[in-house]
C-alpha cells in the first residue's frame, strides 16, 4: 500500500528555511522516511480529508533542553516522530501547544512551525502577560501563533475567582487585537464560575480535554448533567464563541481500556448539543503517559460519528478552521523572530505545583 506522507514532505520542503527543528541526529531524514513508509498500519480511510490535530506537543530535549525545575525528564518526541504519528491517523494539519517544559521560551514552538510551514501548522504560546507587549504578539502572530493557554490544572486551580478573572483579562487585553484564541485548561467544576464572564471578553475560548470533567468512580451509567459544570459548558458552547477539545480521554478515564469509553456519554452529549463547537486533539505524545497508543481511541471517535458525516468533518477539520482563524493571511518566516532572551525578565514560573495534568 502506498503511504502518503504530507507532513514529512513538508519537513523536507522547508528544510532550507531552518534545520534547527528538523535535523535531529542520529536519525537522518532518509531513515525516518523509511520508518514511516514501513509502518505496519495506515490511516483510517474514514478520516476526513484535510483533517487537523488541534492538540499536540513537540518534545526535543536534545536540541532544546527543558528548564531545570520540572519534576520529570521529557523523552524525545520530535517533528519527525510527530509526522509519522499524524500520517498514521490521517491528519494533514497540526496545532502545536507550547509546553511548560520550556516555560516562556518559544524557540522550539517557532522553529517547529517554520519547519512544517504555516499552511500545515499553527501554534499556541505560553507567555507572562506582565512582560509581554502587543509587539511580541504581533511578531508571534506573523509566525503562525494563534492562541495562548491558561493552565489552571497544573498551576493555580485554587486561584480565587476574582483574581482568576483579572489574570484572564490581562491575557485578553493582549490577544484581542490579533484575533487570538484563549485556551483554558481548568476543572469542569470551575466553568460554572466563568460562565457569565467569558462571553463578555470578545475572544474565542476553547476548553481542553472534554472540559476536564471529574468522572464518578461508579459502575452506573454516566449521566453528563450530573457532572458539576457540564451544564455551564453546554450553555457556553451554545453562545457560538466557545469550543471544547475532544482530547486527553486517558487523563480522565477510570477504566482499563484503550478507547476510554466511559467518556462516551460526555462526548455524545457534546456532539448532540453543540456539533459545531467540538474539535479533535490527540494530546500526542501524552506527557506523563509516554508510550500510550491513542490510535484505537481515534478510530473509536470515527465510529461514534458513523452515519454523521457532517459532524465527523466538523470534529476533525472544520471546527479547527474556524477556531484557529485559518482564513487569516498567513505569512512565511521572515527572520523577525522573538528569541528566548527577549522574554527573559520576570518570565519564570514560580507559583503552583505540578500535577499529572497536561503540561
Amino acid at each position: 500500500m502506498k503511504v502518503s506522507l504530507p507532513l514529512i514532505l513538508a519537513l523536507f520542503q522547508n528544510a532550507a528555511i531552518t534545520d534547527a527543528a528538523v535535523m535531529n541526529p542520529p536519525s537522518p531524514p532518509l531513515s525516518i522516511a523509511k520508518r514511516a513508509a514501513n509502518v505496519s498500519y495506515s490511516a483510517d480511510p474514514r478520516m476526513p480529508a484535510g483533517a487537523w490535530n488541534s492538540h499536540l506537543h513537540i518534545m526535543d530535549p536534545v536540541r532544546y533542553p527543558p528548564v531545570e525545575n520540572i519534576p520529570y525528564k521529557p523523552a524525545v518526541h520530535n517533528l519527525w516522530d510527530n509526522a509519522i504519528f499524524e500520517n498514521s491517523i490521517g491528519c494533514d494539519h497540526v496545532f502545536f501547544v507550547q509546553t511548560a517544559t520550556h516555560e516562556y521560551d518559544l524557540t522550539l514552538l517557532l522553529d517547529s512551525m517554520r519547519a512544517v510551514g504555516n499552511e500545515r501548522a499553527l501554534g499556541l504560546a505560553l507567555f507572562d502577560p506582565s512582560t509581554t507587549s502587543h509587539e511580541h504578539i504581533r511578531r508571534w502572530d506573523s509566525e503562525g501563533v494563534r492562541a495562548v493557554r491558561v493552565n489552571l490544572v497544573t498551576y493555580g486551580d485554587d486561584t480565587p475567582i476574582n483574581e482568576l478573572k483579572r489574570q484572564i483579562k490581562k491575557y485578553v487585553n493582549l490577544i484581542n487585537p490579533f484575533d487570538w484564541v484563549l485556551q483554558l485548561y481548568t476543572k469542569m467544576e470551575r466553568i460554572a464560575e466563568l460562565e457569565d464572564f467569558l462571553p463578555t471578553l470578545g475572544v474565542r475560548v476553547v476548553f481542553d480535554h472534554y472540559g476536564d470533567p471529574s468522572l464518578p468512580k461508579s459502575s452506573s451509567p454516566l449521566k453528563p448533567y450530573d457532572i458539576k459544570g457540564f451544564q455551564s459548558l453546554v450553555r457556553l458552547l451554545k453562545t457560538g464563541t466557545t469550543w471544547v477539545k475532544i482530547s486527553g480521554a486517558y487523563r480522565l478515564s477510570h477504566i482499563d481500556s484503550d478507547i476510554w469509553e466511559d467518556l462516551d456519554p460526555v462526548a455524545l452529549e457534546l456532539f448532540e448539543q453543540s456539533p459545531k463547537r467540538v474539535v479533535f486533539g490527540s494530546d500526542w505524545p501524552h506527557t506523563r503517559f509516554e508510550g500510550l497508543d491513542v490510535r484505537p481511541w481515534v478510530s473509536h471517535l470515527l465510529e461514534l460519528t458513523e452515519g454523521k458525516q457532517r459532524l465527523r468533518e466538523t470534529l476533525f477539520r472544520d471546527s479547527a478552521l474556524e477556531l484557529w482563524g485559518v482564513h487569516k493571511t498567513q505569512s512565511t518566516y521572515n527572520g523577525d523572530s522573538v528569541k528566548s532572551e527577549d522574554l527573559s525578565d520576570g518570565n519564570s514560573r514560580t507559583n503552583g505545583s505540578h500535577s499529572t495534568g497536561d503540561v
